[in-house]
């Protein structure tokens, strides 16, 4: 009896402890009024030859509510350090922001361009892939002819702060164009530890308005310096920076990749070429194979596309002209086909395999990829390529006849 008791009471006393523990809340807790939120980081180096960074904080007391009413401060701030190393630069925010910075928000890493031109991205990266706290889903972006710092200054009427405007174009122009190639930190690790593939970057531009208002510190201010777009793919080649893919290049580089999901494509009207087609593509795949035989490496890419009747130009009665049709077609396949060769034929001048025929031979004939991969940097620019595109338009609108004057 004695025993049972006991035992019961041994029970409540770990049951009473456990509640004790619970309640007592996580031992490595940190207060949400302790911390300064970090949106976006920008990477730059600055005129004494250390790293500058940059971080965009967001001010949640700025933002205000529905009820109440509309502050007039900025919903964010913008502070500039410098250092040896990333972490060093990082901790260096301390002594700007009273609130500890704080990185698993943090939306974007963005570079300046001159910063990979005289050394390579990965003592940047080290910090990111080595520190618990940030994301390795961030996205990674460089700034063609502009630093980070003018970027992150940079903002957009309608929107909170840059880092939430950018998220927005990427997401746009990812759904409604295919013309940027959106890039995680985890996307371009991956692309730089492997084989026969080159890492990309989504690429950035300043749009400057007012060059001399300098944002850091202002609680309200009428001015904008600048706004920014995203737009293009900065190429690497091993963690160096060698140049850069335009819009209609990138979304080259995607067709071939199946990272198109809609699109418009344009191209001269058939038999009046001064007029123009627009087709929207609803949906499309890509895929590539790479055939080796001795010497010769040969890649066919393949890309197949389903869209719409956008708009034309010059009008057209498809009731009596039903051929004009499979001309749209053709013409479609014409425009997208003419992108993927600019694309590839783009890295091919840069040296860059940022599609991966190296690394399809390496994963699917690794023999061949053995007696290949020491002389890739040579073979890669001389690979013939065949393109194939096949678009199927289903619908036109609501009409079978263009509008004419009488």
């Amino acid at each position: 009896m004695k025993s049972n008791k006991a035992l019961r009471l041994t029970v409540y006393l770990i049951a009473i402890m456990s509640l004790m523990w619970a309640a007592s809340g996580c031992w490595s807790r940190r207060e949400i009024e302790d911390l300064a939120f970090v949106m976006a980081i920008g990477v730059d180096r600055s005129p004494s030859g250390n790293i500058q960074m940059t971080a965009q904080f967001a001010k949640p007391e700025a933002m205000g509510s529905a009820e109440g009413p509309k502050s007039q401060e900025k919903p964010f701030w913008v502070a500039t350090t410098e250092g040896h190393t990333m972490f060093e630069a990082f901790r260096n925010l301390g002594y700007i922001s009273p609130k500890r910075p704080y990185l698993p928000h943090n939306n974007f890493y963005i570079f300046g361009e001159d910063l990979f031109r005289e050394m390579g991205i990965k003592p940047f990266l080290d910090l990111i892939n080595r520190d618990p706290e940030p994301r390795l889903t961030a996205r990674i972006s460089v700034v063609k002819g502009a630093t980070a710092k003018d970027l992150l200054q940079a903002e957009f009427e309608g929107m909170p702060m840059s880092a939430v405007a950018l998220r927005g174009i990427m997401n746009h122009l990812t759904k409604a164009w295919g013309t940027i190639h959106e890039t995680t930190i985890r996307d371009f690790l991956d692309r730089m530890e492997s084989e026969g593939i080159e890492p990309i970057a989504m690429g950035a531009e300043v749009i400057p308005f007012e060059p001399d208002i300098e944002i850091e510190g202002e609680v309200s201010r009428e001015q904008i310096k600048a706004r920014a777009t995203l737009g293009g793919t900065a190429v690497f080649k091993g963690d160096y920076l060698v140049g850069w893919l335009d819009n209609f290049e990138t979304r080259g580089l995607n067709w071939i990749l199946g990272k198109v999901n809609n699109t418009v494509v344009e191209f001269p009207h058939p038999g009046a070429e001064d007029k123009r087609v627009s087709v929207e593509i609803l949906r499309a795949t890509g895929s590539f194979e790479v055939q080796v035989e001795d010497e010769d490496v040969r890649a066919f890419i393949e890309v197949n596309a389903v869209g719409n009747l956008g708009c034309i130009q010059e009008p057209v009665d498809f009731i009596k002209q039903p051929e004009v049709w499979t001309q749209f077609e053709k013409g479609a396949e014409k425009a997208i086909e003419d992108e993927i060769a600019r694309a590839v034929a783009a890295l091919q001048r840069l040296g860059s395999d940022a599609v991966g025929f190296g690394q399809y031979i390496f994963r699917r004939k690794p023999k061949e990829w053995e007696s290949l991969k020491h002389r890739w940097d040579e073979i890669f620019p001389a690979i013939g390529v065949d393109i194939d595109v096949t678009v199927h338009l289903r619908g036109m609108g609501v009409v079978l006849k263009s509008a004419e004057t009488k």
